[in-house]
């Protein structure tokens, strides 16, 4: 009985039990790697985004000490030039620098952002967003004022208590200004948001497909919906290719020549920014820019 119980336990483990085990491994090695691989890709979007927004506060700074113009543009969805004095010796050049791997803006059109002397831009509100490989996104306000916040609303003003000014009393009528420059100190702000443009639209002679409205906006995080009206020239198939945010209803349409088809745009999160929901026809892809505010 002793010799027979030695024998069991010297044959040690079963090839079944081997099996199970490394399978176990696997799963348990498979997991980790997905974890490990999100989180360097959300630290590649959080470095990207705090690495521009860096450069933005410093061209403005840059623009209000030279009393002169300094602009952040992106060249690509994933490249954009900073044009600055970045030594302060007086000189101005501009710098391209590239996103982290994987990490590119999806709004539409690519930001252009220029401060003024004052430190200030031309648009009221600057809104877009940047993404990475695995969907998560981050977004970038840049207000009239030239602040820059991230994954914030700029544009909400707070609230405050105004105090009565005597006009007599409290003000100094007689004041002077010394200095031979004259700046231009008209209104900066337009009263419209950056980042808006003209639709995209392609097709031949005989396509007249066409997308109502050319660009919309929704509320985030599923606020509110709008509808885009398609009418198609050629019988087909529709095709809707949208950023991760956004969720069209139907995904897909089968069209008829000449049919008026109607789709449902959403925002899924609280990602804000103008961007671009592509409508593949059977002769053309129509563009329809959705821009998703608070």
């Amino acid at each position: 009985m002793n010799t027979s119980n030695a024998l069991r336990r010297a044959h040690g483990f079963t090839i079944l039990q081997m099996v199970i085990t490394i399978v176990i491994v696997g799963i348990v090695s498979t997991f980790a790697l997905l974890g490990i691989n999100s989180t360097r890709a959300s630290l590649r979007l959080q470095n990207s985004v705090r690495q521009l927004a860096g450069y933005l506060e410093k061209a403005r700074l840059d623009a209000v000490r030279r009393h002169a113009n300094s602009s952040v543009v992106f060249t690509s969805t994933t490249t954009y030039d900073v044009t600055m004095d970045f030594d302060g010796s007086g000189t101005v050049s501009t710098r391209t620098l590239p996103f982290e791997g994987g990490v590119n803006i999806v709004s539409t059109p690519l930001p252009s952002v220029t401060f003024n002397w004052r430190g200030r831009t031309s648009a009221c509100t600057f809104t877009f967003a940047v993404q990475n490989s695995g969907g998560e996104q981050s977004w970038v306000d840049v207000s009239d004022a030239g602040d820059v916040t991230i994954n914030s609303n700029v544009d909400v003003l707070p609230t405050a208590t105004y105090a009565t000014v005597n006009s007599g009393a409290d003000v100094q009528s007689s004041t002077i200004v010394t200095g031979s420059n004259v700046h231009n100190n008209t209104l900066d702000c337009a009263g419209t948001s950056g980042g808006a443009g003209p639709p995209v639209s392609g097709g031949g002679p005989e396509c007249t497909d066409t997308a109502n409205p050319s660009s919309i906006s929704i509320r985030k995080n599923g606020g509110g919906s709008a509808d885009v009206t398609v009418t198609a020239t050629n019988t087909g198939t529709i095709v809707v290719a949208a950023p991760i945010n956004l969720r069209v209803t139907p995904s897909t349409q089968t069209v008829t020549a000449g049919s008026t088809d109607h789709f449902s745009i959403t925002s899924q999160n609280n990602t804000r920014g103008t961007f671009a929901v592509n409508f593949g026809s059977p002769c053309t892809t129509l563009t329809v820019l959705v821009t998703v505010t608070n």
